[in-house]
């Protein structure tokens, strides 16, 4: 079969050569290493847990405030909200050790101003990088339902925390990205206690006497 020029032409345009093959795979190895480099370039501010088990009213709960940085920081702020209908702030309590930070700031809320976003700022002397921990909250459970802490970037304006900042000359802000926690609280279970325990145990023999008594009185009938 003898193919004439163009027919040739398309033929060569549809077969794929080695060349081809290498640079095609050259150029998904370029593309998923940039997508990896991109996604490990991370720094992040983050509640831990992300997901708090569920949690009884009047219970407490746990929060870790903690950052995991690709870049070397020298500090910056964090403004952190939460659902005020079915948490209470108690307390924050910053990390102590060598890694804990060197300069530390908690603001809010005011008195009367349950939705007041909690405002935490930490600075380190020396630059930081990788895992640290800034602190723990711990709110308590005042109503049932989901509720979530969230956790943001505090504005760069004067009085605030601000953002986070790079610790190297000229100290510019950095990228971060903040990851909050939710929460799903339970009515509590009421405890007996002891009268209640023994008032069940109580109905619980009278009932069992009652049965067998019946039993009894069927048992001579027959």
């Amino acid at each position: 079969m003898i193919l004439s020029k163009q027919e040739l032409s398309l033929k060569k345009r549809g077969r794929v050569t080695p060349r081809v093959v290498v640079l095609n795979v050259l150029g998904f190895l370029l593309v998923g290493l940039s997508l990896v480099s991109t996604a490990g370039a991370q720094n992040v501010v983050r509640l831990n847990p992300s997901e708090v088990p569920i949690a009884p009213v009047s219970s407490t709960i746990a929060l870790d405030l903690e950052l995991q940085f690709t870049d070397v920081t020298s500090g910056g702020g964090t403004e952190v909200s939460y659902d005020a209908s079915r948490l209470t702030f108690i307390s924050f309590e910053f990390a102590t050790g060598p890694n804990a930070p060197n300069a530390s700031f908690i603001f809010g809320p005011d008195d009367h101003q349950l939705t007041q976003p909690l405002k935490v700022s930490a600075g380190w002397d020396s630059g930081v990088t990788g895992s640290r921990s800034i602190g723990t909250f711990l709110f308590g459970v005042n109503g049932a339902g989901p509720a979530e802490v969230a956790v943001a970037a505090s504005p760069n304006v004067s009085g605030e925390p601000g953002p986070w900042y790079d610790s190297l000359p000229p100290h510019g802000i950095l990228s971060v990205i903040f990851g909050g926690a939710t929460t799903n609280s339970t009515l509590a279970v009421p405890s007996l206690g002891t009268p209640g325990l023994i008032v069940c145990s109580a109905l619980l023999i009278l009932f069992a006497i009652f049965m067998m008594s019946k039993r009894e009185l069927l048992e001579t009938k027959e």
